[in-house]
């Protein structure tokens, strides 16, 4: 499989499991014309399954799947004997085909999370009206997860904004912070608009003046002082004749040496 369709089939599974509660082994229900067409591509399917959902798989299928196929003959003699090595449902369907076995199994919400694999393309167009149900074909020779519905998309769209939006609680707290929120904005513009009425007397202007906390002035930036410790010392002079000031030299002390000795 190509990256980039990995990563499509990675974010749609993702999606499934996030909204609709999809979890590994995924059950992928196969009816028969779809295990036909992985014979004729000779694809094993516990081994090409996996790999096109990314995850771990159980086939499974139905009384009605098998009977189906059993009906048909030694056309399919080999898609039946697939068909029973997998996990078996005991369906309670009255005598029908295998289509409306998968419609009954699926049902409304698809509760039972499977992932249906078919080629029976008025089955396809049926499930893609019902929101979470992955559904799987073969096509050009390898298994390919179609993409999701228009109502699995909206759904899980809606499903996301209900999940973030505020719950009673959150919302009775937000309602009353933002009242209290209103009040302080209305007092504090009563206060401006008494302030700019530059009432200097005894007035409510000038009581409010002295009431409302004033902001601290800020503190204007500039040049700094030099820092005393960098400051370079100042060094000893001593006066000579005549008025002279002559600097005074710093004195050696010699050192003895051994060859002095």
């Amino acid at each position: 499989m190509k990256p980039k369709r990995a990563k499509a089939v990675r974010k749609r599974m993702a999606s499934y499991c996030h909204t609709f509660g999809f979890k590994e082994p995924y059950r992928v229900l196969c009816d028969g014309n779809f295990i036909q067409a992985a014979l004729d591509f000779k694809l094993y399917l516990k081994e090409h399954m996996p790999k096109a959902l990314i995850g771990r798989c159980n086939m499974v299928t139905s009384n009605c799947i098998r009977a189906e196929l059993k009906s048909l003959g030694d056309d399919v003699s080999g898609a039946s004997l697939v068909a029973k090595r997998f996990e078996c449902i005991r369906c309670k369907c009255a005598k029908g085909t295998a289509a409306d076995c998968i419609k009954n199994l699926v049902g409304k919400d698809n509760a039972e999370h499977f992932v249906v694999a078919t080629q029976d393309q008025a089955l396809r167009m049926f499930l893609r009206h019902t929101p979470g149900v992955p559904v799987v074909v073969v096509a050009r020779g390898e298994i390919i997860l179609e993409g999701a519905s228009k109502e699995t998309v909206a759904f899980t769209a809606k499903h996301e904004a209900d999940k973030n939006a505020p719950d009673d609680k959150e919302r009775k707290a937000l309602e009353r912070k933002r009242k209290i929120l209103d009040g302080e904005e209305v007092v504090a513009a009563m206060a401006t608009a008494i302030l700019a009425e530059k009432d200097t007397g005894d007035g409510v202007g000038g009581w409010l003046e002295g009431k409302v906390e004033q902001p601290p002035p800020r503190r204007r930036k500039g040049p700094k002082g030099v820092n005393p410790l960098a400051m370079k010392k100042a060094t000893k002079v001593s006066k000579g004749g005549k008025g002279q000031i002559v600097k005074k030299k710093r004195q050696h002390r010699k050192k003895s040496g051994k060859g002095d000795e």
